[in-house]
């Protein structure tokens, strides 16, 4: 295997399971169940550092797909905005509340990505170090 993989690349076939299965599942005991892994050991797994650096791996996938979509709504949201202000006749206050709404998830959005880039970049340290 190369030293460039991905995290989720480097681990056995039972915690690349375990791993797929916390995205499923909202508690360690219900991802371990789901892989026939005992919840002991699942615990053990979620302090091995490169169990805990493919599951930031997946979710940064996860938040990058995410991000996709909203900024394409962003996108529709601004160009609605733009209409709106632009046309005197327009009076359709929902819509606008509406739109503004998109822009704030997104602005919510890009604070959440700039933590979990910062926090990657911790835990990045953080393996190293050890």
């Amino acid at each position: 295997m190369s030293d460039n993989g991905t995290q989720v690349e480097k681990l056995t076939a039972k915690k690349r399971l375990f791993v797929g299965a916390l995205a499923v599942h909202s508690t360690v005991k219900a991802a371990a169940a789901s892989v026939a892994v005992g919840e002991r050991t699942a615990w053990r797994y979620m302090g091995d550092p490169a169990v805990r650096a493919a599951i930031a791996e997946r979710q940064s996938a996860v938040l990058a797909q995410v991000t996709d979509g909203v900024l394409s709504d962003m996108s529709a949201a601004r160009v609605l905005l733009l209409a709106m202000m632009n046309d005197p006749k327009v009076t359709d206050g929902v819509r606008v509340r509406a739109a503004l709404g998109v822009l704030e998830v997104g602005l919510r959005l890009f604070e959440m990505i700039s933590l979990n880039d910062r926090i990657t970049e911790l835990e990045r340290q953080v393996i190293h170090e050890h």
